[in-house]
């Protein structure tokens, strides 16, 4: 039998915090870390704990209750104390008290958004909150494992600053059969695009389009990006990728060259309303054209 597999995970949250009512000038406030509970010895599956590290005031100081500006920290764990190797896990964080989350170590928004992103109603992760007396501790009202084969019971406190729960294989769940591959599948948040404009002329502009890949176990190989053009544009010229097709009819015969009528349409790249944009093969990474 092989020997339990057992990996440590640690995120760290970055919150800032407004909340309740709070007269007095103390600098911070920091609560000694509880000790393991007994129950990670006793998980035979996915252990997860959630621990309150401290809060401090932010400037500026105000004596108003809902307007207080606080920061504090906690830091999520799992760790995997079964026998099962646990790929790409999806944890959830039940934030409760309308916390816009500023930063995080070691994870990623499972929907590819940027930060600081409002988690008032929880978050798959995974500060700014109202609402609690002076010197509550701010905890979430769950956590618990997103991963499809996993059952996880009502999360357990540990001290007046910790929770955990223990996760476990369902053993009645049968998962649909996938083709086995070298890396993860795709899922939510694992691609952000952006599209930037850089500079802004008379009649045209620079833009800077980035896909990136927050998956640290996937890649993207050999892709494929469109879009729809809403005002006419067309590709005059680009780097890093190329068009499926280079054909500069549509400009000519169309309104763009009644538009552009000095313009040398020899040179566009693509007209296409709604152009299909591919990655650059391995032999033109370092090609200036």
């Amino acid at each position: 039998m092989k020997p339990p597999l057992r990996h440590l995970l640690l995120l760290t949250l970055f919150i800032v915090v407004c909340y309740g009512q709070d007269y007095d000038d103390g600098g911070g406030d920091e609560v000694k870390p509880a000790a393991p509970p007994p129950a990670q010895e006793d998980c035979n599956g996915i252990f997860l704990s959630y621990t309150f590290i401290s809060r401090e005031k932010e400037l500026p100081k105000v004596k108003n209750v809902s307007a207080q500006a606080w920061v504090f920290k906690s830091v999520a764990t799992i760790l995997n104390a079964g026998s099962k190797e646990l790929k790409s896990w999806k944890m959830y964080i039940g934030f409760q008290h309308d916390e816009i989350l500023v930063s995080v170590d070691g994870a990623v928004l499972m929907d590819g958004g940027d930060f600081p992103v409002a988690v008032g109603n929880g978050t798959y992760l995974s500060g700014t909150m109202f609402g609690l007396r002076p010197k509550a501790i701010p905890m979430p009202k769950t956590i618990r494992l997103e991963n499809d084969g996993y059952k996880c019971l009502a999360p357990r406190r540990h001290g007046t600053s910790a929770m955990y729960v223990c996760c476990k294989r369902d053993p009645k769940l049968k998962l649909k059969n996938t083709k086995k591959i070298k890396f993860l599948p795709r899922q939510n948040g694992d691609l952000s695009f952006s599209y930037d404009v850089l500079q802004a002329y008379g009649g045209s502009y620079l833009a800077h389009v980035t896909i990136d890949n927050n998956n640290p176990l996937g890649r993207l190989d050999h892709w494929n990006l469109t879009w729809e053009w809403m005002r006419g544009e067309f590709i005059y010229t680009m780097r890093g990728a190329y068009t499926h097709r280079k054909d500069p009819l549509e400009c000519i015969y169309g309104p763009t060259g009644n538009y552009y009528k000095d313009l040398d349409f020899s040179q566009v790249m693509n007209c296409q309303k709604k152009p299909i944009i591919s990655d650059l093969p391995a032999e033109k990474a370092e090609d200036e054209k």
